[in-house]
């Protein structure tokens, strides 16, 4: 098995600016849209050419797919013909490949270009991910954008379900690009296609009209755009063996166990979908994600696998989430707790994974500028939580489904999944640093106190959410020990509750149905890190049963449903 790589950027796209403002990729020698009206040229090859918006006139979700992102400029153009067109119900996910992402600041040059999509192109440079590796959720309203930053054959590996309506085939032109224009990829395009998929390409080239007929597509030439004669449209053959894109029953009406950050990101993936729901909560067992705040910020991996790109996009997801209103501060500097915790600080900050605006170095400590710390009490404020025992979780007869997200309460509710528990308090001391810390612990400034945390204890047969004198001292003596200077007490009433981690500390996504008409499914395993992975979780996991395609890497996905992992 080969050796993991080194986890940093995708590589830069290579741009040359001398081609009257459109951006030409030195290394493929070729333009990323037409001089002659790149924007009527998209709306020509790619919308008209999968017959748009005729084609998502009747379908609840449509999904284009696109290899080549580029600019972006044709999921903008897609964007605005969907505003357009679409009914208040329809949503609509576009898929996108890119090897060589625009950093923020080429896709600001390239698009100012446009200036009739301004309204669409400052929504999408404000979520843009940079070049960071991996899978992108992107959410516009109606729109969900998903992009793959990798190279073609990985990307369209790893992508977890998809079957695309449309294709927009937009990569370099295929004498140099070859790969993008394989027999491997459109075999692979064609087994993630849904009945009666439609493809567009400005490409005519023999080799591509062939690949595209032996893997399954009808392919006709068709009159091109400005300096191009032809362009190809195309439609998988109503021969060609689609796989069911149902394999989960509907969500008809589906009940939250637990009204945490996993709970409530469920609710809002549901309610993006207009899918109902009722979340339930039980004050007996308080879930961290009451706390006064909480610290939002990464978890790193040195080395390049699919679960480390996961944290990356999670929390990118994470930032992207959570509304400014919630936002009490940016910023916090990670203290090393070891002499070895330096050399890995100097590593992450050289290979740059986020990019070079996210953290840097200052007298050995990691500043990781974009954390947050954030108010739990104003996210996803607009859910109703009914005050019920987790007993109700039982009563499933009017439920389609039931997401278990009740973390300690899963001790009870689903014991086979053997889960460890510790617990966690918090204690109140004086303001000793103006810049929110992490140590092991944490402390962060709200309504001019410090709130210190948190102690990391197993359960032992004591009440765990009773509060524990020995335990604020604990907490901040080892603040005093960091800061090395004394640390007041403020009296000020601690909070205890319970941290849920699997035995390897990745996210369970457990398929816990045993009742054919209720799918049970627990969102858990999220220890301390569950404002930064809760919110991409759970959307990975309602679109996943909702038969969409999904915001993980397949293999990850799969990894986090594997019962061998808990049973």
């Amino acid at each position: 098995m080969p050796q993991p790589c080194p986890l940093t950027q995708t590589p830069a796209a290579d741009l040359n600016w001398s081609e009257a403002e459109a951006p030409v990729a030195t290394t493929f020698g070729d333009v990323y849209f037409s001089t002659d009206g790149g924007l009527e040229e998209s709306r020509v090859v790619f919308l008209s050419g999968c017959g748009l918006p005729e084609a998502w006139e009747s379908k609840p979700v449509f999904t284009i797919a696109e290899l080549g992102f580029g600019s972006g400029l044709n999921f903008l153009a897609a964007w605005q013909m969907w505003n357009r067109t679409k009914s208040p119900s329809q949503r609509l996910h576009f898929v996108s490949v890119e090897k060589f992402p625009f950093d923020k600041v080429q896709l600001e040059r390239a698009l100012k270009a446009w200036s009739d999509l301004t309204p669409y192109s400052e929504r999408l440079i404000a979520a843009w991910p940079g070049r960071v590796r991996g899978i992108h959720r992107l959410e516009f309203g109606s729109i969900t954008l998903t992009l793959i930053h990798d190279d073609v054959i990985n990307a369209l590996e790893q992508t977890d379900g998809l079957k695309a309506n449309a294709w927009f085939l937009d990569g370099f032109n295929p004498s140099g690009n070859p790969m993008m224009w394989s027999s491997d990829v459109m075999y692979a395009i064609a087994g993630q296609s849904a009945a009666g998929a439609k493809l567009a390409t400005f490409s005519v080239a023999g080799a591509v009209r062939r690949a595209l007929g032996d893997a399954g597509f009808i392919v006709k030439k068709m009159p091109g755009f400005g300096k191009k004669r032809h362009r190809l449209e195309a439609e998988l053959s109503p021969d060609y063996p689609v796989a069911s894109t149902t394999a989960h029953p509907p969500i008809k009406k589906a009940l939250i166990v637990g009204a945490g950050i996993a709970g409530r990101s469920l609710a809002r993936a549901l309610k993006t979908r207009g899918i109902p729901f009722q979340i339930i909560d039980d004050r007996n067992h308080p879930a961290a994600s009451g706390n006064p705040l909480a610290l939002v910020k990464p978890r790193f991996d040195l080395q390049d696998r699919p679960e480390s790109r996961f944290f990356l996009s999670a929390y990118l997801h994470a930032l992207r989430s959570y509304p400014e209103t919630a936002v009490l501060e940016r910023g916090v500097t990670q203290l090393p707790k070891l002499q070895k915790d330096k050399a890995r600080f100097e590593k992450l900050v050289l290979q740059a994974a986020l990019g070079e605006n996210h953290m840097f170095l200052a007298d050995g400590a990691l500043e990781i500028e974009s954390a947050l710390v954030i108010d739990p009490s104003r996210i996803f404020s607009d859910v109703e939580v009914l005050d019920k025992s987790y007993d109700e979780a039982t009563a499933k007869s009017q439920y389609s489904h039931v997401f278990l997200a009740a973390g300690y309460g899963l001790k009870s509710l689903a014991p086979e999944l053997h889960l460890r528990l510790s617990r966690g308090q918090l204690s109140w001391s004086e303001p000793v640093s103006e810049k929110p810390l992490a140590y092991g612990g944490y402390v962060a400034n709200i309504d001019g106190a410090a709130l210190v945390g948190a102690t990391h204890d197993r359960l032992d047969d004591r009440d765990p959410f009773a509060l524990r004198a020995e335990d604020d001292a604990r907490n901040l003596a080892a603040l005093a020990e960091v800061l090395n200077k004394p640390v007041a007490p403020l009296d000020r009433p601690s909070r205890a509750s319970v941290r849920v981690t699997s035995r390897d500390t990745l996210p369970i996504l457990a398929n816990l149905s045993t009742d054919p008409d209720c799918a049970i499914w627990a969102i858990t395993g999220l220890g301390s890190r569950g404002f930064t992975f809760a919110p991409l979780l759970a959307e990975a996991l309602v679109a996943h049963l909702c038969n969409e395609v999904g915001p993980l890497d397949r293999q990850v996905r799969a990894l986090f449903e594997a019962r061998t992992r808990y049973e």
